[in-house]
């Protein structure tokens, strides 16, 4: 899978997260609405199936992401977060856990990067110490 593909299935999760959060519906005909209602770029279908895979991920072990984000952001309380920005830490948070082979500055990178995209700057500033305060206490940065 190439990068953009990566990229557009990071981006295309984190509105599908958004989308749940906002609804309360991951069903699979809410799920296929997302898809029906994307562009033919972002519904590639390795975008797809990446994203779906995340999301799936995410919402499998949302507590347990939340509560590694919880302890990695000190003096913050997570419900008060923005709802883009604590979905798109969940997945970067999700992917720092769950694919080991995807490199840890990869993913912050990412994750920094779609912020600004989504977020704004001073999100991304945030994005970025809480992800990396994470990968660092889970060995995820590798030595360059």
């Amino acid at each position: 899978m190439g990068r953009g593909d990566r990229r557009r299935g990071r981006e295309a999760a984190l509105k599908l997260l958004y989308q749940i959060d906002l609804t309360g519906d991951s069903s699979p005909a809410a799920i296929d609405l997302f898809w029906q209602n994307q562009s033919e770029k972002q519904a590639a279908e390795e975008a797809k199936v990446f994203a779906d895979d995340l999301v799936a991920r995410v919402l499998e072990r949302k507590a347990e992401l939340d509560a590694i984000i919880d302890g990695a952001a000190e003096h913050w309380d997570i419900e008060r977060f923005s709802r883009v920005d604590l979905n798109l830490i969940r997945l970067a948070v999700c992917e720092l856990v769950s694919f080991p082979e995807v490199p840890g500055r990869v993913v912050v990178n990412e994750a920094v990067e779609i912020a600004r995209r989504f977020s704004d700057g001073k999100s991304a500033a945030f994005i970025n110490g809480v992800l990396d305060h994470i990968a660092r206490a889970r060995g995820r940065f590798e030595e360059a």
